[in-house]
């Protein structure tokens, strides 16, 4: 696992709107005031960028063919499928899904109410959850598919696995958790990991003499510790794999 950092997104330099911290993880506050800027700069989600929205289509759509490989084995049922989403953000993939599978029940979670600006007029208030999971979440909705999408990266290992848990007790029978990994780790070596430490101590010192001050973001994490996590989470059949999104996306599911 290794730390990394940012200074910008959806192309906003993170100095335009807020003061960075090397050590300290974005929080609430930081992404409210982010997606002020966002909205001022950008519409609607047809404005993103184009290669961004591209690869969110795309992992959205496999998303989409797992949902329906699920109601396939189903058979008939009156009841819909119900999908809650972990870190919706601006809620593109969402609005992806909901345009793809009109009759899934669609749930969010987002932990400041600023980003749900757009999907709000897609989803009903009773299914938008503003808060820290899994506590802002009803106990008693279970879900067949519980996703996180490029959003594990600025949770602490012990967090996740906890969190990882509890989400699995929220979970229909035969449900499952994805995680889409935008920050997976190709490897962990010693040479490697030395390299990346002194990497940190130059953006480090050129931060703090605000040559490029930066953001700490989050961790990367190699395939072997997101298994690690989710057999902690109590996961007994775990599967992963990279999807064909032009980033080559890690995906892992746990059952």
């Amino acid at each position: 696992m290794r730390r990394f950092y940012q200074e910008s997104w959806q192309g906003i330099p993170f100095t335009r709107f807020s003061h960075l911290s090397f050590f300290h993880l974005a929080g609430s506050k930081f992404y409210s005031t982010f997606y002020e800027e966002l909205f001022r700069r950008y519409p609607d989600w047809d404005a993103l960028p184009a290669t961004w929205r591209e690869n969110k289509r795309k992992d959205a759509l496999w998303l989409v063919s797992r949902l329906r490989e699920r109601l396939a084995l189903r058979g008939a049922s009156e009841e819909p499928l119900r999908v809650l989403s972990i870190g919706s953000g601006v809620g593109y993939m969402e609005k992806i899904l909901i345009d793809e599978m009109p009759d899934i029940e669609m749930h969010v979670n987002e932990p400041s109410t600023v980003g749900m600006k757009w999907l709000r007029s897609r989803l009903a208030a009773e299914r938008i959850y503003i808060g820290m999971p899994p506590a802002c979440l009803p106990s008693d909705v279970h879900y067949d598919m519980i996703y996180l999408s490029a959003v594990d990266y600025g949770i602490p290992s012990r967090e996740l696995a906890r969190l990882l848990r509890e989400l699995r007790a929220q979970l229909v029978s035969g449900g499952e958790i994805v995680c889409l990994s935008a920050s997976l780790l190709e490897e962990d070596s010693f040479i490697g990991g030395f390299v990346n430490a002194a990497k940190i101590v130059i953006r480090g010192i050129l931060h703090y003499l605000g040559v490029r001050p930066q953001q700490f973001w989050g961790w990367r994490r190699t395939r072997r510790e997101y298994h690690r996590l989710f057999k902690q989470a109590g996961f007994i059949s775990v599967t992963d794999g990279f999807l064909n999104d032009g980033f080559d996306t890690y995906w892992i599911v746990g059952k």
